[in-house]
């Protein structure tokens, strides 16, 4: 078993945050890391559909176009209720189908749910109408269409209600049930942000930052994340952090970033978590704390953030902030390699390669190393090419099937947050 010293200096540990696109933190501790905390749909990660939280309860918001819809107290009141909708009432027709719809006082069957929203939306009903988007973009008691949900989604909007505004300006700015148009997202969100809603306010303020649909305005973005993140938006906390570390839009500050980064780690935030660990780990707008870097980076990775998995391998070899645990290390960025992290990659060639955490295996090393260098070519590649003269020709063939069988399973397998690609709305039903 070799030793720490020399394991660095054989090996260099890679720093596990490959630049990616968006925003790139340099980071400068033993070595020089790079990590991007906001690719470009680094929103979505929160926002996908998730079909076990349609049911959830959701919060009572002003409008004019709203009360709040009772599920019937008796079997007379449901027999009196039911009539009113089988004679045309609107507002008793989106009563009956929200009952269906959340299993009040009778069973759930979204199917009986669509058909009585339908019909209370075909009266201009704006609640059924934005219900009906949700079950339509859902595929909820019938086909799944998204056209039919943008259609529902900008009637309802059209009425005022924010979380139909918030819906149909996703559609309109990814194109997806009606033609690509970020003006018309940008004014559904503005909409949507003047009545206060959180993450309208936080989408508006990322088309400013980035200039979708209007001119880039740092500043003007700032105040909408600032508006967003003060009603405990996890995202507008984190993306207002985000400006603060870049100086964007305003001074930069370390303290405030990793003060919002905290709000924002503190509801589970991933990339806030990653982040603050960073700050920690280095000392900046924070005291340097190792055992606050680890504490945070293993939160991030327990919720599968492969950058974080790496990071904190890393921190399990050299001791910072933890016990050292070669074992825990090669865990971790085991986990991270199955995801695709090269750095994970590279480093996991590594343990192999000098049976540290994991048994001496030079194919397996072999493997990791060749995945880690995918764009590299192999004759480039000169810990590859130490690999290859020190196991059999017919190991380095089954180490490249290994590799080939890895690759085309990662490419068929579907996304992890949402297979059908539709992308992030509002999925709560409004009563």
């Amino acid at each position: 078993m070799l030793g720490l010293g020399t394991i660095q200096k054989r090996f260099f540990v890679r720093g596990c945050n490959k630049e990616a696109k968006g925003r790139g933190f340099a980071i400068l501790g033993g070595a020089q890391m790079f990590f991007s905390i906001r690719a470009r749909w680094a929103y979505l990660s929160s926002f996908f559909l998730i079909l076990t939280i349609f049911l959830a309860a959701v919060p009572t918001l002003d409008s004019q176009n709203r009360e709040n819809i009772a599920a019937p107290a008796s079997d007379r009141e449901w027999s009196k209720l039911l009539h009113q909708a089988q004679h045309g009432n609107a507002r008793a027709q989106t009563r009956v189908g929200i009952a269906f719809l959340k299993g009040k006082g009778v069973k759930q069957d979204f199917s009986e749910a669509r058909k009585w929203l339908t019909r209370a939306a075909e009266r201009a009903d704006p609640l059924a109408e934005h219900d009906l988007g949700v079950m339509c973009y859902a595929g909820l008691g019938g086909e799944r269409s998204a056209i039919a949900a943008a259609k529902w989604f900008e009637k309802a909007a059209t009425a005022g209600l924010p979380e139909a505004q918030f819906n149909a300006a996703r559609l309109y700015e990814t194109g997806t049930g009606v033609a690509h148009n970020l003006g018309r997202a940008l004014e559904l969100y503005e909409q949507a942000a003047e009545q206060g809603y959180a993450r309208a306010q936080n989408n508006l303020g990322r088309m400013y930052e980035h200039g979708e649909g209007i001119a880039p305005e740092p500043k003007a973005a700032i105040a909408w994340y600032l508006k967003s993140a003060e009603q405990g938006n996890a995202i507008g906390e984190f993306d207002l952090g985000s400006m603060y570390w870049h100086g964007n839009g305003a001074p930069r500050d370390y303290a405030k970033a990793a003060e919002w980064f905290g709000l924002a780690a503190q509801q589970g935030h991933t990339k806030a978590q990653l982040a603050l660990g960073d700050l920690y780990r280095v000392g900046w707008g924070v005291a340097k704390d190792d055992e606050a870097a680890a504490l945070w980076l293993t939160k991030a990775a327990e919720q599968g953030d492969a950058v974080a998995q790496c990071k904190l391998g890393a921190l399990y070899l050299t001791g910072e902030g933890v016990a050292i645990s070669d074992s825990l290390a090669a865990e971790w960025f085991s986990r991270a390699a199955e995801q695709g992290n090269h750095d994970a990659q590279a480093n996991l060639a590594s343990l192999y390669e000098i049976g540290r955490g994991v048994p001496r295996d030079l194919s397996s090393a072999y493997l990791w190393r060749l995945l880690s260098s995918d764009g590299i070519e192999a004759n480039e590649n000169d810990k590859l090419l130490a690999l290859a003269q020190q196991i059999s020709h017919e190991d380095i063939t089954a180490a490249e099937r290994r590799a080939s069988d890895w690759r085309l399973a990662r490419k068929a397998a579907p996304p992890q947050l949402h297979s059908d690609g539709l992308p992030a709305i509002d999925v709560g039903f409004l009563q």
